[in-house]
C-alpha cells in the first residue's frame, strides 16, 4: 500500500467532504495517524470458481454478526485512533480520523444496526476501500481468515434488513454463518444516509 506519496492539499470543511462521497483531502491539524497498519493481500475471489475451489475472505464481528470481505476490499487494521466528531452527526458516525494525511470517516456499524458490541472484545478499526474512497468501521476483536467453498452457502440465513442490499451471499465457514459484504455498496449507503442527516 502506498501512503507516503499522498499529496497534501487545502483542507475542505468536513461537511462538504462528506457530501462529496468521501473525497477527503489534506492533513488533520492534530497530525494524528494510525500507529499500526497492514496491507491485506490475498487471492482474488471475485470470479466464478468451481464448486471444489476454496475461497478466502477476511471475517470479522460486529456484535454477534459475522461479516466478511474480500481481502482486496480492506486496506488497514489498527487500534482505534483519535477521531473528531462532526456537529449534528448521527450516533453511528464516530467521526473523522487522519489516515496517513488522508481524512477518513469512521462508522460504528453496531449502533447503525441496533446491536451491542461484544463484551470483552477489543475494539479495532478496519479500513474498507482505498485512498479517497476509504472508510473505517469499528469491529469487535481481530479479523480472522476464512476458507470455504462456493457451494457452502447458508441458504435462508437471516440478514438485517438494512444490510440486504449490501450482502452478496451468506456462507457457512468456521462453524457459523457469515455475510459476504459488497463493500462499495455498503460505503455508498453509509455516505448517502450520513449526507441525508445534514451533518
Amino acid at each position: 500500500m502506498n501512503d507516503a506519496q499522498t499529496p497534501v492539499r487545502a483542507l475542505m470543511p468536513p461537511t462538504e467532504a462528506l457530501r462529496r462521497g468521501f473525497t477527503f483531502e489534506g492533513a488533520d491539524p492534530a497530525g494524528t495517524a494510525l500507529a499500526t497498519a497492514y496491507a491485506t493481500s490475498g487471492t482474488s475471489t471475485g470470479g466464478v470458481a468451481a464448486s471444489d475451489e476454496l475461497q478466502q475472505r477476511e471475517g470479522f464481528f460486529i456484535g454477534h454478526l459475522g461479516l466478511m470481505i474480500r481481502y482486496e476490499d480492506g486496506s488497514e487494521l489498527s487500534d482505534m485512533p483519535a477521531t473528531y466528531r462532526l456537529p449534528n452527526a448521527p450516533d453511528w458516525f464516530i467521526g473523522i480520523t487522519n489516515l496517513h494525511g488522508l481524512l477518513v470517516p469512521v462508522f460504528d456499524l453496531a449502533i447503525y444496526l441496533g446491536l451491542e458490541h461484544q463484551q470483552g472484545a477489543k475494539p479495532m478499526l478496519l479500513v474498507l476501500g482505498h485512498g479517497a474512497d476509504a472508510a473505517g468501521v469499528l469491529i469487535d476483536g481481530l479479523p480472522m481468515r476464512l476458507r470455504f467453498k462456493p457451494g457452502d452457502r447458508a441458504e435462508g440465513a437471516p440478514v438485517p434488513t438494512v444490510l440486504e442490499a449490501c450482502v452478496h451471499q451468506t456462507y457457512w465457514a468456521a462453524e457459523r454463518t457469515w455475510m459476504d459484504l459488497q463493500v462499495p455498496v455498503l460505503l455508498s449507503k453509509l455516505s448517502d444516509e450520513l449526507a441525508a442527516t445534514g451533518a
